[in-house]
């Protein structure tokens, strides 16, 4: 595929629940082109021992111009923007294969504490809340999965050379979502809330529009850098 890519990764369901809204948006901008750019997705897996080697795989594949990463921010009433990935891990969840660290284990053990996201966040809200979708910047991508995502991402594009503007977009729960769990009341403490129920939630499609605008601000800040280099050099990565 010949010109600029951006990439788009959504979290799988988790935590119980037969879906997840960073999922079920990836078909709707996938192939798009948005100022130029073109949009390629990827589900990824809800795992603590896979995303550190998927993730670096995706950025040496597609070498995209700009990141987004999608997940799930349970209860969230808003759509967030996230800022910071941190060096920890606390899961209240266990992930899709019951990995479930706690007390703050490090993603990185050579890592730094954080890892500050690379767009403009405050840009990206002001484009969401423009298409009237409820909006703001977050300085904490949480201790789960999503903040994996981020810290891993920006470690990536670090280690390889790259600028491309990378940041973690939460979304709020579908009605759909909701519904389910009412009709699950009762189920184990460790999937997703089963009592209050009164949560909010929020449309796919508002959603998608959500996303969509945020590949807007996100393909012209992009756009507005220095082109990346034709061939920058490869650093090997090392997993514990």
């Amino acid at each position: 595929m010949s010109g600029p890519i951006g990439l788009v990764t959504g979290s799988e369901p988790f935590a119980g629940l037969p879906t997840n809204p960073a999922e079920l948006v990836l078909p709707f901008i996938d192939g798009l082109v948005i100022e130029g750019v073109t949009i390629r997705t990827r589900a990824t897996p809800v795992s603590r021992d896979r995303l550190p080697t998927l993730l670096p795989a995706l950025i040496d594949e597609v070498r995209p111009v700009f990141v987004l990463a999608l997940g799930l921010a349970l209860g969230a009433p808003v759509v967030r923007i996230e800022k910071i990935g941190v060096n920890a891990c606390h899961f209240a969840i266990p992930d899709n294969e019951g990995v479930r660290p706690l007390g703050g284990v490090p993603i990185d053990a050579d890592g730094p504490p954080a890892r500050f996201a690379t767009w403009d966040a405050e840009a990206v809200a002001a484009a969401i809340v423009e298409e009237g979708i409820p909006a703001r910047t977050s300085f904490h991508a949480g201790t789960h999965l999503c903040n994996v995502t981020l810290y891993t991402y920006l470690g990536a594009l670090e280690g390889r050379g790259m600028t491309s503007p990378c940041g973690f977009l939460h979304l709020p729960y579908l009605p759909e979502q909701i519904v389910w769990m009412m009709r699950q009341r009762g189920g184990a403490p460790e999937t997703a809330p089963g009592s209050p129920l009164d949560l909010p939630s929020m449309a796919l499609e508002t959603q998608v529009r959500a996303v969509k605008a945020a590949l807007g601000a996100m393909a012209r800040q992009a756009l507005a850098r220095p082109p990346l280099a034709a061939s920058p050099p490869l650093v090997p990565e090392e997993h514990p």
